[in-house]
């Protein structure tokens, strides 16, 4: 198989959500490449080791003014923006869900999304050439029961990366990646068991089984690098063949 190779010999990037299993084996192959890092995530991951090409910031990305903050701190032309975050800390369906239970769901996926492109795409737009990746799912392009939040706020970062596609051309380019199951913490509950069964899920993929996070992580590179540099507004499907768009 073919090996790809990337360089990003000082060039900087900012992943939010940085130290969620992805965004640390995408802060490994961009370090490998040769680029600096800005890495932000919730306080209670701050076990980050800071170096000259690693730098650790935590703050809650649901606060806009934080971001700001750091971007203020930053305060340097970034060439990539990577927004991972996400998760989900209620299942339930429309109907049993309360508001707040929905909102601090939907609030996690989207808003921090949203508030980190408008935080740091200023950043990104004082580079020659720049790039933004946000983490779609999946899961936005179905109706699946009792994950309605999160599928409604992955769609909405869907459009929000089209939109800002077509407000940041031509300089910097805007796409997501819309991963099916990847083998990381999210896929597993408090004791440890997967949240469905993984062997079913294997045995409908044409390629066998779920994504690595390293195989992820591979993508986002791909679309910050200059073999992407005529993508933009596009979403890209990684799920083994699970879901053929």
């Amino acid at each position: 198989m073919m090996e790809i190779q990337f360089k990003a010999d000082s060039e900087a990037y900012i992943i939010v959500g940085g130290m969620s299993t992805i965004g640390q084996h995408l802060t490994a192959l961009l370090k490998n490449a040769g680029a600096i890092i800005y890495n932000i995530d919730i306080p209670q991951k701050s076990s980050i080791q800071n170096d000259n090409r690693n730098r650790f910031f935590a703050c809650n990305p649901l606060e806009l003014t934080e971001l700001e903050s750091i971007a203020a701190e930053i305060n340097r032309p970034i060439n990539g923006l990577i927004c991972l975050s996400g998760t989900i800390t209620h299942f339930g369906s429309v109907l049993d869900l309360t508001p707040i239970q929905w909102n601090l769901v939907y609030d996690i996926s989207f808003k921090s999304c949203y508030n980190a492109c408008k935080a740091f795409a200023p950043l990104v737009q004082r580079s020659t050439l720049g790039s933004v990746v946000n983490m779609s799912s999946g899961l936005a392009f179905g109706g699946q029961a009792n994950y309605g939040p999160y599928t409604n706020a992955k769609s909405s970062i869907i459009s929000l990366s089209r939109t800002l596609a077509t407000e940041l051309a031509p300089n910097i380019r805007v796409n997501t990646v819309a991963p099916g199951a990847v083998d990381t913490a999210f896929i597993y509950d408090k004791n440890g068991k997967t949240r469905f069964d993984k062997n079913s899920y294997n045995a409908i993929t044409p390629l066998g089984t779920m994504a690595s996070p390293e195989e992820i992580a591979a993508v986002i590179a791909f679309l910050l690098s200059d073999g992407a540099s005529h993508m933009t507004g596009q979403c890209i499907h990684v799920n083994g063949g699970a879901m053929m768009m």
